[in-house]
C-alpha cells in the first residue's frame, strides 16, 4: 500500500484506540474519511501530507455553514497530530483556517409559547413510519427542557441511566467527553415511571424501534413538526430543540434573580448540573434575561465580570 492509501486505516486504528482510552465513538468522521480519500485519488504516488493537499481539498468542497468547515478542519487537525505524533511526515492545519462563527441567538419562548409548544408535543397522532412518537415526544422534549440537557443527550440514555427509584439520570461520555449525574424533578420522575411501564424500553431509555435509539434527526424533524401546528410566528429566528436548554438555564437564573438568591454563589451548581466546563459558560445566559431584571437597581451586576464580562455589559 501507498502512504496515501494506508491513511484510511490507520485512522480506523486511531478511533480504536481513542475509545480504548476512555473517549466515546467518534461522531461524524465523514470529514477526515473524505480527506483520506482525496488524497489517495488526488496524489496516490504522494508520501506525505502537505499543506498543499490540504488547502485543495478545502477548495473542492463545498461547505453549507462556517460550522460545517470548521468542524473538517478540527477533526482533520486531531487525526494529523497523531500521525505527527508517529513521526510521519504531515502538514498540521492551524487555526487560521477555520471561520470565525458568530454565536448564535438562542430564542427565547415566552410562558405562552412553551405552552402552545408542549400542547403540540402531547397532541401528536400515531403514524406507520415513526412508530410510538405521541409517547416518546412528549416525556423527551420535557426532560430535554426540565432537564436543561443537550438535544443529543436523551437518545443516548440507556435504559439503565434512568433511575426511576431516586430520579437519578446518568449522562455517559457527554460533550468534552464527561460523564455527569443529574436529579430529575417529582413530576418528571413520575412521568418517566408511567412511560416505562407502558414502553418498556429494552436498550435505550428512548426508541421506537427495540434496541434501537432514536437519531438527532427525527428529534429536529418532530420539533419543527410540533412548533408548525402550534402555530406560534417565529419572533426573533427559528428556534430550535436546542433552544429548550437555553431556556432552562435563562429562566432558571431569571427565577434566583426574582426570589433575591445568591446568583454567585449557585452559578457553580448550575454550572455542573448542566455539564459546563467553565462557569463563564453558563454565566453567558444572563444576557437572556429580562430587561426589568438586569436594570434592577438591588443586584450588584459588576460582581460577575469575573466570570463573563457581557454579563455587566449587559446592564449598561
Amino acid at each position: 500500500m501507498t502512504f496515501t492509501e494506508q491513511l484510511k486505516p490507520r485512522y480506523a486504528e486511531m478511533l480504536e484506540l481513542r475509545e480504548g482510552l476512555g473517549y466515546s465513538h467518534e461522531r461524524n468522521p465523514r470529514a477526515v474519511t473524505d480527506f483520506l480519500d482525496f488524497c489517495v485519488q488526488e496524489y496516490p504516488g504522494c508520501d506525505a501530507v502537505t499543506k498543499e493537499m490540504f488547502e485543495s481539498f478545502l477548495d473542492s468542497k463545498t461547505y453549507n455553514t462556517s460550522a460545517m468547515r470548521n468542524n473538517a478542519v478540527t477533526k482533520i487537525r486531531g487525526y494529523m497530530r497523531y500521525l505527527q505524533s508517529e513521526g510521519e511526515p504531515v502538514f498540521v492545519p492551524g487555526s487560521d483556517y477555520s471561520v470565525k462563527v458568530e454565536r448564535f441567538v438562542p430564542y427565547t419562548f415566552t410562558d405562552e409559547e412553551l405552552l402552545k409548544l408542549f400542547e403540540a408535543f402531547d397532541s401528536l397522532e400515531p403514524i406507520r413510519n415513526s412508530p410510538s412518537r405521541e409517547y416518546i415526544v412528549p416525556v423527551l422534549f420535557r426532560m430535554m427542557y426540565c432537564c436543561g440537557m443537550r438535544p443529543f443527550e436523551p437518545p443516548s440514555l440507556l435504559t439503565e441511566d434512568v433511575n426511576l427509584q431516586c430520579g437519578e439520570i446518568y449522562i455517559r461520555q457527554s460533550k468534552g467527553f464527561k460523564d455527569r449525574r443529574i436529579l430529575m424533578s417529582a413530576d418528571l420522575l413520575e412521568l418517566c415511571r408511567e412511560y416505562a411501564s407502558f414502553m418498556a424500553p429494552d436498550k435505550y431509555f428512548f426508541e421506537y424501534i427495540p434496541g434501537k435509539r432514536i437519531t438527532k434527526e427525527w428529534i429536529r424533524n418532530q420539533f419543527n413538526l410540533c412548533w408548525r401546528r402550534s402555530g406560534l410566528p417565529n419572533r426573533t429566528g427559528k428556534p430550535r430543540s436546542y433552544d429548550l436548554r437555553h431556556n432552562f438555564a435563562a429562566r432558571t437564573i431569571t427565577r434566583w434573580v426574582a426570589e433575591g438568591k445568591d446568583i454567585n454563589a449557585l452559578a457553580e451548581y448550575l454550572s455542573a448540573y448542566m455539564g459546563h466546563t467553565e462557569v463563564s459558560m453558563t454565566m453567558y445566559y444572563i444576557h437572556l434575561i429580562p430587561e426589568r431584571l438586569l436594570k434592577n437597581p438591588g443586584i450588584d451586576w459588576q460582581r460577575f465580570s469575573s466570570f463573563y464580562p457581557e454579563a455587566y455589559r449587559a446592564k449598561s
